[in-house]
């Protein structure tokens, strides 16, 4: 087998195997030795799954070839469609989606296995340092890692792209070749079949370097993750905004570095050093309550002594959303969640009454016009003033669904308010409303 004892026993321990099968060489050749190991463990399970990115006129032909090899080698066979609209960037947009459908289609107790190798690694590491990346960007692909729930291993990581080839024409393992492979257009092709080789010849050393210099990186990754988690974790609130006023104390690199870590705990990922300078200046030092800047779809704004990392959502001031029937669930726009009536109070559930037989239910969000809460009193309070009380963000505002019966504000759903006229009252029904957001 190619691979070693020590990745044959880490492959026996997942036991259940989900392989991303594209029938190229190298999953061709994981594929082989996965069924492999299977004889010698028959506890292993195997599944295999094709994902079709249709950028090729004869990618469904491939389908058909991945289905009869895992037919004939008796492993579960599961294929799926994407397709890429963008014109620049395809690569990076085939990468979510392919991503997207494995962690829908992965069992809890299953494990994603890919046959990135060697070559892969050094491409990955050059390509970081085409984008000047930091310390995560040069530690590579790692072997082992999550994706959201989704864990993933890499058994041929540390294996060359030609010790698999000739592993495969000895074994007479067939593979497909897709004609992407060599379109040089392609950053990752272009360093694959013009500069890789190039190097290889000159430096034969050059992968085992690069590959030691990204265990380096991983290392200093982890010593300086040691070092900030816990200044991190005293800073962050529950909201995930930060509590910036202590960062003016501490130098430029270690307020540069604890604002990248806390925006990848927002998964605001990849965030160039020119980024963080426009946050400082431009956001947290600056006079103007409403400045922002907006970096992968991602608003970046204050409120008070608070840095807030927020989905970025077109305008939402002209929607109104009815909601005829209760009995179903409001889903509400730019996957902000949906609305559910639960039958008894449950964990972050708001209750408010039951609407009468001529009352319209509706939500509609925030659109800068005077909103007034009533309180128990009857005095009007206009509803900006409460959320300067609870620190939301101006930008948050207009992603609050607000719950009106008529044209009667009933509740704020994300923070808990209910007005007067919508309290439950000794005879009033109660209802209880979810709001499942989106994570």
């Amino acid at each position: 087998m190619l691979i070693t004892k020590k990745i044959q026993y880490i492959l026996y321990k997942l036991h259940n195997i989900l392989l991303s099968y594209s029938g190229g060489l190298d999953s061709s050749v994981l594929l082989y030795d996965l069924v492999q190991l299977r004889k010698k463990y028959p506890s292993i399970t195997i599944r295999a799954i094709h994902i079709n990115h249709n950028l090729n006129y004869i990618s469904k032909t491939w389908i058909n070839k991945c289905f009869l090899t895992c037919k004939k080698l008796h492993v579960d066979f599961i294929y799926k469609n994407i397709f890429i609209y963008k014109k620049s960037n395809i690569e990076e947009e085939a990468r979510i989606k392919r991503y997207k459908i494995l962690n829908n289609l992965i069992k809890a107790d299953e494990y994603l296995v890919t046959a990135h190798h060697l070559d892969d690694q050094c491409e990955t590491i050059l390509l970081a340092l085409k984008r000047g990346s930091g310390l995560k960007g040069l530690s590579g692909i790692a072997e082992q890692n999550n994706i959201k729930k989704m864990k993933i291993f890499r058994p041929l990581l540390y294996i060359s792209k030609k010790k698999i080839l000739w592993y495969a024409l000895q074994h007479n393992i067939t593979w497909i070749d897709d004609p992407s492979n060599i379109d040089n257009r392609y950053d990752r092709n272009f360093l694959r079949n013009i500069i890789l080789p190039q190097i290889n010849i000159r430096w034969p050393f050059f992968r085992k370097t690069i590959i030691r210099s990204a265990k380096i990186c991983q290392e200093q990754e982890t010593l300086l993750n040691e070092f900030l988690n816990p200044i991190l974790n005293n800073l962050i609130q529950e909201n995930k905004s930060i509590f910036f006023i202590p960062l003016k104390f501490y130098s430029v690199y270690k307020r540069y570095a604890i604002l990248r870590k806390w925006l990848e705990y927002n998964k605001c990922h990849m965030v160039t050093y020119k980024t963080l300078s426009l946050i400082w200046n431009e956001v947290i030092c600056a006079q103007k309550l409403t400045s922002k800047i907006i970096i992968h779809k991602k608003i970046i704004c204050k409120n008070n002594t608070y840095l807030f990392c927020l989905n970025y959502i077109p305008t939402l001031q002209k929607i109104i959303l009815f909601w005829y029937d209760i009995k179903h669930a409001l889903i509400l726009p730019y996957k902000l969640g949906t609305l559910c009536i639960v039958k008894k109070d449950i964990t972050n559930s708001i209750v408010v009454r039951y609407p009468y037989e001529n009352e319209n239910i509706y939500v509609k969000f925030y659109d800068n016009q005077k909103i007034y809460f009533c309180q128990n009193n009857f005095k009007k309070i206009n509803i900006n003033h409460i959320w300067n009380k609870l620190s939301i963000p101006i930008y948050k505002r207009n992603q609050i669904p607000l719950l009106f019966y008529n044209n009667c504000l009933i509740a704020d759903l994300e923070n808990n308010l209910i007005t007067i006229h919508g309290k439950v009252m000794p005879n009033n029904q109660s209802l209880y409303i979810t709001w499942i957001k989106i994570e």
